[in-house]
């Protein structure tokens, strides 16, 4: 069995360093990755391009007309333990929720598997406080990582079809608020008119990786309300 000794340096083609601070998702490496983020954000070093952190790494891009991969990982190496807080500000979020039957159609299905009530569902997915860990696989999908272990399950054997967007959803640790139209293996446990994808906006991706968030249960009567007014 390998051994690794974090942070490790990968190369990606011949346009990026991939840092990676650990193998599992959890709040130290979270943080340090955020740190080396924060920290390469004002190290104004020749030829990067650009920086985009993930849940236990960072891809460092660099333009090869300026520089190569041995000199990037020379030049980043000073950053690689930062203790600097994030740079980019993050916030706390509040989301309003809706967990009503034709809004959540796996809740049922999650209590059962759990052996709990639907309300003890709602109840310890609004107490979890979650955190964003990375954008990925669609537009806007923010991977937020803190679902209570009351709760957790394993993604679905196979995706559904058609899954709306705005709808929220849990699989193992993690949560997700949909921003397209789309299949998913997830657990759809309720639905938000919270937009996390804003493409009227400069910054069309609403969250920092590094805010956090809670979820707040509101009836359908509210949710209709706030859907009217979008």
């Amino acid at each position: 069995m390998t051994h690794h000794v974090f942070p490790l340096t990968r190369p990606i083609a011949d346009t990026g360093v991939l840092v990676e601070f650990g193998d599992a998702i959890n709040e130290t490496v979270q943080q340090l990755v955020l740190n080396f983020d924060a920290a390469m954000q004002q190290a104004h070093i020749n030829g990067l391009t650009e920086c985009v952190p993930s849940a236990t790494c960072v891809l460092v891009g660099y333009d090869p007309l300026q520089t190569t991969y041995d000199k990037m990982c020379a030049l980043i190496q000073p950053y690689l333990h930062s203790e600097q807080t994030t740079a980019a500000k993050t916030a706390h979020w509040q989301i309003p929720t809706c967990y009503a039957a034709g809004l959540a159609p796996d809740l049922d299905d999650v209590a059962r598997k759990l052996n709990i009530s639907t309300q003890e569902v709602i109840d310890q997915h609004c107490a979890g406080r979650y955190k964003i860990t990375m954008y990925g696989f669609a537009p806007g999908y923010a991977y937020m990582n803190g679902v209570p272990k009351t709760i957790q399950l394993p993604r679905k054997p196979g995706p559904v079809n058609n899954v709306p967007a705005q709808t929220v959803m849990i699989a193992g640790t993690q949560c997700l608020i949909t921003t397209l139209n789309m299949p998913t293996g997830w657990w759809r446990i309720g639905m938000t008119g919270f937009k996390p994808l804003d493409m009227q906006n400069d910054q069309p991706f609403v969250f920092n990786v590094g805010d956090t968030l809670e979820f707040v249960s509101v009836s359908e009567k509210e949710f209709n309300a706030h859907s009217a007014m979008r």
